[in-house]
């Protein structure tokens, strides 16, 4: 695996063509792709050589409306086998870097900002945004098969029980037979703190739109709502839930429902659970999370979701 070698020369010769030394850019955050960012522009290289979502999320952002605030694009290419993608710089900071030092009014603004330039990559054109997103996400297989793998390793692990995981399975089925019928839009499909900006007072940009996918708007309400609605710290998620609420009133019909929503929210928890088992330096506070969200599922009321749903 590349370890920044490879992927440090692209960006140095692609900078350097730019007039920017890479000495003088700051490493940038993120697990799928190596970026650095420099005063006025950012680079992004696949870290393995190969096709990759790079080339194919700059024909879906030239979709987007101005109004999600993704980047101009100043160059892109494949260099050594890595794709790679110069943009300008977006003035702001990463939101996840300065969630601490937001006070709650803050918080919940950014959540409403963040839902409201994510319904603008909702409406994007289905027919046109199709050709360019991911045909599945990696989070969300459509084949429950998977799912039930993914089960098997958990309860092995003894993460969670075999009567737990039939009754997240029960909720699975829900999901399924609801899926048909949920209308279908262009999801971020990782809309988080990490891949928004935030400048001044307000929300900047919705960035890295790899996951992008054609399905149910439940992919990126799942994520608002499990700011408020989830494991962890009640006195830091209970002041954002008012604005979780509202988005999640207005939302959750064209979202596909209840049980399309959480569905989406036992796939993505078991992934993430299931990933974590696997790795060589796990993360146990997101172990402990998914595994207190899938727990708290398998009691099939609703879990953490329970106060938002009808």
């Amino acid at each position: 695996m590349d370890r920044t070698g490879s992927t440090s020369r692209v960006a140095a010769e692609v900078f350097g063509e730019h007039g920017v030394d890479l000495g003088d850019a700051r490493r940038g955050t993120g697990w799928t792709n190596h970026t650095w960012l420099a005063d006025e522009l950012v680079i992004r290289v696949a870290p393995e050589p190969g096709p990759g979502d790079l080339l194919r999320e700059l024909k879906l952002v030239e979709l987007l409306p101005a109004e999600v605030g993704y980047p101009a694009i100043v160059d892109a290419g494949v260099r050594d086998g890595h794709e790679w993608v110069l943009s300008r710089r977006v003035v702001g900071e990463n939101l996840d870097e300065i969630w601490p030092t937001l006070d709650d009014a803050a918080r919940s603004r950014a959540i409403e900002q963040m839902w409201e330039r994510a319904r603008h990559v909702h409406r994007v054109d289905v027919d046109a945004a199709a050709p360019h997103a991911r045909s599945r996400s990696p989070f969300f297989p459509d084949d429950p098969a998977e799912v039930d793998a993914s089960f098997e390793r958990i309860v092995s692990a003894g993460m969670l029980t075999e009567r737990q995981t039939n009754s997240l399975q029960q909720a699975l089925e829900r999901f399924w037979a609801a899926l048909p019928m949920a209308p279908r839009a262009l999801n971020h499909g990782d809309l988080c703190a990490p891949n928004t900006l935030w400048h001044g007072d307000s929300v900047a940009a919705l960035l890295d739109f790899e996951f992008a996918v054609i399905a149910p708007t439940a992919i990126d309400l799942n994520e608002m709502v499990k700011i408020a609605f989830g494991p962890g710290d009640a006195a830091e998620r209970e002041p954002l839930q008012g604005a979780v609420r509202e988005i999640a009133g207005s939302a959750l019909a064209a979202a596909g429902g209840p049980d399309v929503l959480i569905g989406y929210s036992i796939m993505l928890e078991t992934w993430m659970l299931d990933q974590d088992l696997a790795a060589a330096e796990p993360d146990l506070d997101d172990r402990a999370n998914s595994t207190a969200m899938l727990s708290a599922f398998a009691q099939g009321d609703g879990g953490y979701f329970a106060p938002i749903l009808p």
